[in-house]
């Protein structure tokens, strides 16, 4: 699979539409490979849900992001 082959699977949008869309590919209960992707602008959707729903965990992905940068 290649890049311009991704769209995210939980907004459908392609990667020239957005800045990432990171892919992921596993195996399910039944040992079939299954795949998925998600674009950064529903990443930081679920970061903010997550945060609505347990506010003290933002503090860590702040620590944890200023971390990415050293």
């Amino acid at each position: 699979m290649t890049n311009s082959d991704l769209i995210c699977s939980f907004c459908g949008k392609e990667p020239k539409e957005v800045v990432s869309v990171v892919n992921a590919v596993s195996l399910n209960a039944k040992g079939q490979q299954t795949a998925g992707a998600i674009c950064n602008e529903c990443i930081e959707l679920c970061v903010q849900v997550i945060g609505l729903k347990k506010p003290e965990w933002l503090e860590q992905h702040r620590q944890f992001i200023a971390t990415l940068g050293k």
